[in-house]
């Protein structure tokens, strides 16, 4: 089996590992819909190199930062459900918010915005029990057990990894983008920007469901 076919594999892995919704994928959504692409992006990318992390150290067996990550699961994710909390009810009481004005991929958004949503996906997305869980699944079922033999081929699945994750974030930006521009097109109907809050009451709801199932999981 040679190199490409390791990347493939964990182009396809990093896809699926990364598709199911959860707080990151919707907070993704909200930060598309209200502060542009840009945002989106970088929410994705906080939660893309969490997952490579993650990704990285079940498929490489590196089995000493494992058991370190196992023995403090517990906080890991009391850590990871009070910060989905926090973004939650801080999304609750925002009040009425108009769409920036802003160009496609909202380069010129502030740096500390930026900043912030991508420390904000990372540790959400590696405190999450789910991702190790089905890391190691799908890796048992495609069977990798040999890729210790050749170094290369194990850079090659990480980076695939992290490529395939995103490529998924991609996707879900741009889909939440065409509902920016949807949005957008109604902004005359909405001077007060009651939609900007409905949407971010909703996105934090549900944040706090996440959130508490985290606490109590």
């Amino acid at each position: 089996m040679d190199t490409a076919q390791f990347f493939l594999k964990g182009l396809i892995v990093g896809f699926l590992v990364a598709a199911p919704v959860g707080p990151v994928a919707i907070m993704c959504m909200q930060r598309t819909i209200v502060h542009g692409r840009g945002a989106g992006y970088v929410c994705g990318l906080g939660a893309a190199l969490a997952d490579t992390v993650i990704g990285a150290i079940a498929a490489l067996g590196l089995g000493f930062m494992a058991d370190q990550i196992a023995d403090k699961q517990g906080w890991l994710q009391m850590i990871g459900g009070t910060i989905v909390i926090i973004i939650g009810l801080k999304l609750l009481l925002s009040g009425a918010l108009k769409i920036k004005a802003q160009n496609d991929l909202g380069i010129a958004h502030d740096f500390k915005t930026h900043l912030g949503n991508f420390v904000a996906a990372f540790p959400l997305m590696i405190t999450n029990p789910i991702t190790a869980v089905s890391f190691a699944a799908i890796f048992a079922a495609i069977n990798i057990g040999h890729i210790g033999t050749h170094p290369l081929w194990g850079v090659a699945l990480v980076g695939g990894i992290f490529v395939g994750g995103v490529l998924w974030w991609t996707v879900l930006v741009s889909i939440s983008s065409y509902l920016r521009d949807r949005i957008n097109a109604r902004a005359k109907e909405d001077p007060n920007g009651q939609v900007i809050l409905w949407i971010n009451r909703c996105t934090g709801g549900l944040l706090l469901v996440f959130g508490t199932l985290l606490l109590v999981w």
